[in-house]
Formats: structure tokens, C-alpha cells, sequence
């Protein structure tokens, strides 16, 4: 008894030391946490080397609490090496409803880690026990399942905010550093627009923010970074982030980055695509301008229009040119063969994809406004917002056919069921027979006909749509929008939401736009927030070609990201944020775009914040109290 009392004494004196900044936590509280881990029998010491097989078969010559304790640490090391089926597997194996607490934490734990892994966030958090029935270690590790659940359900800031109350019980120089990471990682998903911190957020989270505000501010001049973290550094002096971790960042940056002597740019400046390429350069010289002329890159321009000349009889002439970067070419038959080639000399950013996804060319990066990806983010959306049956309404197209696969596959994916898939013709106005079949109301006039024809009697009708849908997936440009939507409301969907890509919005403010009303959609920031002098300069020089507002801004992103590729390639949580969106990379080298989101109000996009949570947060329950 002895020895037992004296364990709690030191268990009580170290969490104490824990819980130095929680007055909330009682010593009666704190000492039952002592007492808890006390009767829960550890396993005996296995060897480092041990396999989730090893634990299988362990178990399976054990009985009672050690099998289930054998079965938990084999669901662990499956889930670590990627094999979340078996994991998930050995997890159902085992009853969460008996056994010790600790042990019933352990297995509601490792569910939400599960769920994490397969795309529920939601999910996970529901998992979790309650924050004050755990003893600190397992409190810790909700702590962060909660943090990551966050940062997926699209609120990077909540995230930063948990993990800066974490690090009051985080005991390690490493768990702190860990900690860090994490909180940079969030701080990269978080849109510029919404990177400002609130009025009750602490000293620590505003100084994690302004630091994160002041580095994307010199990622297109990296001259000046230093200066800004050291600047930084005097704002914040009290701050817990280590001189490592500030060190580490501006290293990453500075061994990433790789200046530009001259820059090939090689578009198709004759035919059809001129005003693409126009916009395009337009936007490149713009950044090049801005960037100012001490250290400036040369820029020269290669047209590849002339179907006489190659592609590879260009590119040759710019490497013999001194080209260090190349930004094109626009054509995907060039980018399809680039992406075979094998052996590039210098780094190329297209400004396109290929078709095939799978590249083997080392220095080909892969860049565009690809409208897959805005239709995987309409998905994702939806399905944050509690919609899980959809209605697909497309044009009769290639590009229509693309979206609604990409779209379809991504919110399956996630667990949603689309119901209906209707194509439009692309060269009428009138939308009535496609979304008569759409919902269904066919089969209501039908039965309505039937009906009259029985009783022998006209009868009062009104056509009802099927009620097992509850959004619909839009994809059409502006024009064919303002023609759909009333024809929607007309057809008795004017209730279910709307969620469409950018193509739905021309760019700039027209009045017509009020038949829009409702629709929510995703775009760039150059097109939602961008009130700068880059956009300025388009809107007095380029007022004529409203239409290739998006193209400019390329142009301009494309010119800024040259030098950070390496930077993107290099780490995971690497994010430049442009003018087309939050830019990351994936492992094939192929650039992708995180939007923005907005909604249309009295004929306006109204740009909508959604890293801010509903009133009651997922974050709540991750105080312990």
C-alpha cells in the first residue's frame, strides 16, 4: 500500500507540473487519473522490432485483458504502416463497452484515428471520449486526433488554436518541435483572406499568425524573408516557437529556391488561342514588373504558333538562349510528349496538363486552371455540409463528361450517392425536357394522365419532383447558369442548394446575375478577394478582356512559382498562396489549387468565410475541463 501511495504522490507531482497553466483540474480529479493508470496492467516489454503479426499471434495464445491489449498494439502498427482495412479489422475484434476505462479510451482512440485515415473527420471526432475522462497522455492524443480532424473539415485555424492549448502539457523539446510543425502545417491550409486573427484568440496564436502572414508576404521574393522573420522576432519576443524552428523554415526556403537568370516563355502569340496568350502574358509581365528590377530575371518570349516549327526546335533554341526556367507550353499535345520524354534540362511549369497523369520526366511541373479539381472541391463541400445525394446537371460535352466524373468519383469517395445525371445541350436556352427527367417529373405527369384518364375527370394538378436528392451539381458556364436556374425553380427545385464551379461566374459584376441568386460556387482569390495594384493594372489596362480576368492571373502565379517549385516538390506541407488559390503539388509534379468560396446575393458574389466553424465548434469538447 505503501508503494501505491507513494506512485500517486508522483504521478500527482508530475501532473501537476502538467497542468501548471489548467487551474480547472482538480487534485481529486488528477489523483484519479493516477489511480487509473495504476490498475491498468501494462503489457510486458516486447522487443522494438515486434510486427502487428507478431502481436496477432501473441494474441491469439493469450486470453482476456493481454489478448485485447495484444489485438489494440497490432491495430496500432497497422494503421501506422497504411493498412487501415486490417486495422479497422482487428479494432471490431475487441468490446469498447467493457474492460478497464483506460482501455475502453484506448479502443474509442484508435476508432477516431481510423476514421481520420479514411477521410471522416466528422466521424472521428464523434468517436472520441469525453476530454475530462482522460488521463493526460490519452488527452494529448485526442487533443491532436481533434487538431487534424479540423484542419480536414476545412478549419485550419481552429486547428492552430487547439494545438497552442496543447503545448501547455507537451513535456519534450520533440513533442513541442512535432507540435510546431503541425501548427505551420494548418497555418499553410488557411486562405490569405482569412488569415487574421480574432479578438479573443491569445498572444501566442496572433504571433503564429503574423508569422505566417509576414513569410507568405516574401515567398515571391525570398531577399527579404530574413528580414521579415527577424522583424517578426522583435514583435514577438516572448513567443514559444523555437530559433530551430524559425531557422529550419527560412533554411527550407533558402535551399528550395532556386533564382531564375532568364525565363523562357513560350506561348502561342497567332491563330485561335492569341487572346489566351495575351492574357496569359500579360499577367507574367505584370509579376515580372512588380518584382522589381534588382535581381530581375530576364524574360524572353518564344511563339509556338507556326505549325512548321516543333516544339523541341524551340525549346532547343531556348536552352542554346541560357533559359534556367521555361513557363509553357500551352498545347497538351506537347505536354503529352514532355511528360514521355524522360531527360529535361531545365525546369518547365506548362501551363496545361497532360492527358495521362503518370509523368516520367523529373523537371516537368504541371500547371493550370484545371476544372477537375473545382469540381472535386464542389464535392468535398457538399459533403461538409451534410448533402449526401446529388444530382448531376452538365453540358453535353468532353469538358462536361470531365466534371461530372471527377466530381461523381470524389463525392463517392467521401461517401455520398449520386442519383440522377443529366447532360444539357449546349446550344439552346430552353433546359425543360433535362430537368423534367432530372426529378422525375415525367413520371409525375404521366401518373397525373393516368389518373384522369381512370376517373374520367380533369383534375387540378401540380407536378411533384422526387424527394430523395438533396443537391444539385452544376456545371455550365455564366451564361447557361442564368438560363438554368430559373428553369430550376420553375420545376419546383428552387429549394435544394446549388453548388457550381467557377465557370458560373463571368469575373465581373453584371446585374443579370440576379437569376443567380443562391448559387454557391468556388473560385480564385484574383477573382473573389484580389484588391491590389496587380488587379488595378488589369482593370484599367485590360477592361476590354474582362473575359480572361482568371487567364491574367495565371500568368502571374505561373511567373511567382518558377522559383518555388522545388520548394512545393520538396516538402508535404508546402503551399504557395496565389492568385488562383493555394497552390500545392502532388507526387506525379501536377500543380493543384485550393479555392475560395462565395455565394450570389442580389446579383453579387459574396465571399464566404468557411474556415470559421458554426457556433458550436469541434473544438469544444478538446478542453479539458
Amino acid at each position: 500500500m505503501k508503494s501505491f501511495n507513494s506512485l500517486i504522490y508522483i504521478c500527482l507531482i508530475s501532473l501537476l507540473g502538467a497542468c501548471a497553466t489548467e487551474p480547472e483540474k482538480s487534485v481529486d480529479e488528477i489523483i484519479s487519473d493516477a489511480v487509473r493508470s495504476q490498475t491498468d496492467e501494462p503489457l510486458e516489454d516486447q522487443p522494438d522490432e515486434m510486427t502487428a503479426e507478431d502481436y496477432i499471434g501473441l494474441a491469439s495464445e493469450s486470453t482476456g485483458k493481454q489478448r485485447e491489449q495484444y489485438l489494440l498494439q497490432a491495430a496500432e502498427l497497422l494503421l501506422k504502416r497504411g493498412d487501415i482495412n486490417l486495422a479497422k479489422s482487428q479494432l471490431e475484434t475487441l468490446d469498447a463497452e467493457t474492460g478497464a476505462p483506460s482501455q475502453q479510451h484506448q479502443i474509442s482512440l484508435l476508432a477516431a484515428k481510423i476514421a481520420l485515415a479514411n477521410d471522416n473527420p466528422r466521424q472521428a471526432i464523434e468517436l472520441l471520449p469525453p476530454m475530462k475522462e482522460l488521463p493526460l497522455p490519452q488527452y494529448i492524443v485526442a487533443s491532436q486526433i481533434t487538431a487534424d480532424a479540423n484542419v480536414d473539415l476545412g478549419y485550419p485555424l481552429t486547428a492552430v488554436r487547439i494545438r497552442v492549448e496543447l503545448e501547455h502539457y507537451l513535456q519534450t523539446d520533440e513533442e513541442k518541435e512535432q507540435n510546431h510543425e503541425a501548427i505551420w502545417a494548418a497555418l499553410q491550409r488557411t486562405p490569405d483572406v482569412s488569415l487574421v486573427p480574432a479578438k479573443t484568440d491569445k498572444p501566442t496564436t496572433r504571433g503564429w499568425i503574423e508569422l505566417a502572414r509576414d513569410i507568405r508576404l516574401a515567398q515571391a521574393d525570398l531577399t527579404n524573408m530574413q528580414d521579415r522573420i527577424l522583424d517578426w522576432g522583435t514583435r514577438h519576443p516572448n513567443h514559444p516557437v523555437s530559433n530551430q524552428f524559425l531557422t529550419r523554415l527560412l533554411t527550407e526556403y533558402q535551399l528550395t529556391y532556386t533564382p531564375a537568370h532568364t525565363i523562357a516563355v513560350m506561348l502561342p502569340m497567332q491563330g485561335k488561342y492569341k487572346n489566351v496568350a495575351d492574357a496569359i502574358q500579360g499577367g507574367i509581365v505584370t509579376a515580372w514588373y512588380k518584382q522589381g528590377s534588382s535581381g530581375r530575371p530576364t524574360l524572353r518570349f518564344y511563339d509556338t504558333s507556326d505549325e512548321n516549327v516543333s516544339f523541341d526546335e524551340i525549346y532547343q533554341q531556348a536552352i542554346l538562349d541560357g533559359a534556367s526556367y521555361i513557363i509553357g507550353p500551352l498545347d497538351k499535345a506537347s505536354i503529352n510528349k514532355l511528360a514521355q520524354s524522360g531527360t529535361i534540362d531545365v525546369p518547365i511549369l506548362t501551363l496545361n496538363y497532360a492527358e495521362n497523369p503518370l509523368s516520367i520526366s523529373d523537371n516537368l511541373y504541371q500547371f493550370g486552371l484545371l476544372p477537375e479539381d473545382e469540381a472535386k472541391q464542389v464535392a468535398e463541400l457538399a459533403i461538409r455540409d451534410n448533402h449526401t445525394t446529388a444530382a448531376v446537371l452538365v453540358p453535353d460535352s468532353d469538358w462536361g463528361r470531365r466534371l461530372q466524373e471527377a466530381f461523381s468519383r470524389r463525392f463517392e469517395e467521401l461517401g455520398g450517392s449520386v442519383l440522377a445525371v443529366e447532360h444539357y445541350p449546349t446550344n439552346v436556352d430552353d433546359y425543360s425536357r433535362q430537368l423534367k427527367r432530372l426529378f422525375n417529373l415525367d413520371d409525375s405527369e404521366a401518373r397525373h394522365k393516368d389518373l384522369q384518364h381512370i376517373l374520367g375527370t380533369k383534375l387540378n394538378f401540380l407536378p411533384y419532383r422526387r424527394q430523395d436528392i438533396d443537391m444539385i451539381f452544376l456545371a455550365g458556364t455564366n451564361r447557361a447558369a442564368r438560363g438554368i436556374i430559373p428553369a430550376l425553380k420553375f420545376h419546383h427545385a428552387g429549394d435544394l442548394p446549388v453548388y457550381a464551379t467557377s465557370h458560373v461566374y463571368s469575373g465581373y459584376v453584371d446585374k443579370a446575375d440576379r437569376d443567380l441568386d443562391g448559387v454557391i460556387f468556388c473560385d480564385l482569390p484574383w477573382t473573389l478577394t484580389s484588391d491590389n495594384a496587380l488587379k488595378q493594372n488589369f482593370n484599367t489596362t485590360w477592361k476590354d478582356q474582362r473575359t480572361y480576368t482568371r487567364l491574367f492571373a495565371l500568368g502571374i502565379d505561373a511567373y511567382n512559382i518558377v522559383e518555388n517549385l522545388q520548394y512545393l516538390h520538396t516538402y508535404e506541407y508546402a503551399r504557395f498562396s496565389g492568385e488562383t488559390g493555394s497552390i500545392s503539388i502532388d507526387e506525379n509534379q501536377r500543380l493543384h489549387r485550393e479555392l475560395l468560396w462565395a455565394k450570389f446575393k442580389n446579383g453579387k458574389p459574396v465571399y464566404l468565410d468557411l474556415t470559421i466553424p458554426p457556433e458550436k465548434t469541434a473544438s469544444d469538447d478538446a478542453k479539458r475541463s
